[in-house]
């Protein structure tokens, strides 16, 4: 995900677009700078930076203690969408994942084929911006998408790792720090190609057990599989943001249709059944409310699904003020075993 933290902050708050945003803590308070807008990146501000060094670079910019709740929410609606596609889903942090997609790759789906869909639907349904990298192994991939930020999609081909890495720097290669970079220079190892002129019995002499891992990384090899755990989600949802704010209640009631329909898709791919149905609403001034009803028994009906939302929007808003935002989330998931009703 593109600067995540800054860029949820950005969606729930649209004012701060196009503004230096810091998150991380108050400028007057000891702290580190956790994330931050492309637009505070332009002033040399960085993520680990303390918050004191990133105010003197961007005096004017907007520093928020940060609502880590609220991140892992949207970072849930992200991997819930990643699940749609592949069960091989290895979640490395809060905002980044492995995804293994060969069995889905045919000669008319094409790996970029398919970032484009999911980049497409990331920010359809979040508002936020991914970059993907594409390549034939982990190495690879991480290092494709961080040359495809922001925003964009960059694909490695298969049998040209060696190649794509050979003009990079040194400090592309994931595990290479500051520090590493220095000691590596003083050598006269800058760029990747440097280090694959090195034999492997050369690097091991030089390096040891690291210089074992840098040959086979400077030749883009890599054999780490994904490692996925099958988790089941905890909630499934989805909200739209509406280009205008809405008070006509049939285009809300329509909208509202729409959002349970990919909800309701996403529980029958997951093979769940919910309890408790969750109305999201936003309006013009940002003030937030949830409101919720619990149902009898878990269910994968869409009848009862959509009546549920339904009514707790007609009880919850009669037209004003206007709203900007609606979203709808399944809850008290289970796709264990369930008692059926008699009748």
């Amino acid at each position: 995900m593109d600067a995540f933290f800054a860029s949820v902050e950005i969606v729930e708050n649209p004012t701060l677009r196009g503004k230096p945003v810091i998150v991380g803590g108050r400028k007057d308070q000891r702290g580190v700078v956790s994330t931050c807008s492309y637009e505070a990146r332009a002033f040399g501000v960085r993520s680990a930076m303390p918050t004191a060094q990133a105010y003197r670079l961007c005096p004017k910019g907007i520093f928020l203690e940060g609502n880590y709740a609220l991140y892992r929410i949207y970072s849930e609606k992200v991997f819930n969408i990643l699940h749609t596609y592949t069960p091989f889903v290895e979640i490395v942090s809060i905002d980044e994942a492995y995804l293994d997609v060969s069995h889905l790759l045919t000669r008319d789906k094409t790996p970029t084929d398919l970032s484009l869909t999911i980049h497409k639907q990331i920010f359809d349904e979040t508002k936020l911006t991914c970059s993907i990298g594409i390549g034939a192994n982990k190495l690879i991939s991480k290092i494709a998408a961080s040359k495809a930020k922001p925003n964009g999609i960059f694909e490695v081909f298969s049998g040209m790792e060696k190649t794509f890495l050979a003009p990079l720097p040194i400090q592309s290669l994931p595990g290479i720090g500051a520090k590493t970079q220095a000691f590596l220079n003083r050598e006269g190892l800058k760029i990747i190609a440097d280090l694959q002129g090195y034999t492997l019995d050369q690097m091991i002499d030089k390096h040891g057990s690291w210089g074992y891992h840098l040959y086979f990384a400077a030749r883009g090899e890599d054999n780490r599989p994904v490692v996925w755990k099958s988790e089941p989600p905890k909630s499934i949802g989805a909200e739209t943001t509406f280009d205008k704010d809405l008070n006509d209640i049939a285009q809300l009631n329509f909208q509202l249709h729409e959002l349970i329909a990919k909800a309701y898709k996403r529980l029958k791919t997951h093979n769940m059944r919910a309890k408790r149905v969750n109305l999201k609403l936003r309006y013009a001034n940002f003030k937030t409310i949830t409101r919720s009803c619990t149902l009898i028994s878990h269910t994968n009906d869409l009848e009862t699904i959509t009546t549920s939302a339904l009514s707790l929007l007609q009880k919850n808003y009669g037209g004003t003020p206007p709203l900007r935002l609606i979203g709808i989330s399944l809850e008290q998931l289970s796709d264990s075993y369930w008692q059926p009703l008699l009748f």
